[in-house]
């Protein structure tokens, strides 16, 4: 994105500094750290605001507090602004995820997801599947009035949220 958008500003965080490192070193490795930064922060305290995109890319539901970081992305957003969340395929009924994809992601997410997110403040463990529904309660508590899934893959949800 920054390649094809050198005009516009990139900033991603992470809460894990060697991730940060790592993006740093990526983002000179394809010459766009004039329009890219990154910072070490959680999902609820990034800085900055008047954000027209903000970005979650497979992680709303490992958070302990998701619908925290859901106001969180809603105050830093612009008005007009769009929230891009990318995350794991689950259906809302446990029959839509009896497939080899959603077996695997029951298991990754008990043994992985759900510890994480109850490692972490709040501890909302958002099941052993976020399912969308889930997400979009999640999402509408942080003070989003429309939330429609943008596209999908067999492995990812894709949802856009608008103020």
């Amino acid at each position: 994105m920054a390649k094809a958008f050198a005009t516009s500003q990139f900033v991603g965080y992470d809460f894990h500094p060697i991730s940060i490192e790592h993006a740093q070193a990526h983002a000179r490795e394809h010459g766009v750290s004039a329009n890219t930064r990154f910072e070490t922060a959680i999902a609820k305290e990034y800085p900055g605001s008047d954000f027209d995109l903000v970005t979650f890319f497979d992680c709303l539901h490992d958070m302990g507090d998701p619908a925290g970081a859901a106001a969180h992305v809603r105050r830093s957003l612009k008005p007009d602004g769009s929230w891009m969340i990318v995350e794991p395929m689950a259906g809302d009924r446990l029959e839509d995820n009896l497939n080899p994809v959603g077996r695997l992601y029951y298991g990754a997410s008990t043994m992985v997801c759900v510890p994480t997110s109850l490692a972490q403040e709040v501890g909302a463990a958002l099941d052993a599947q976020a399912d969308e529904a889930k997400l979009r309660e999640v999402i509408t508590a942080g003070g989003f009035r429309s939330v429609k899934r943008a596209a999908e893959t067999p492995f990812n949800m894709i949802l856009e949220a608008r103020p």
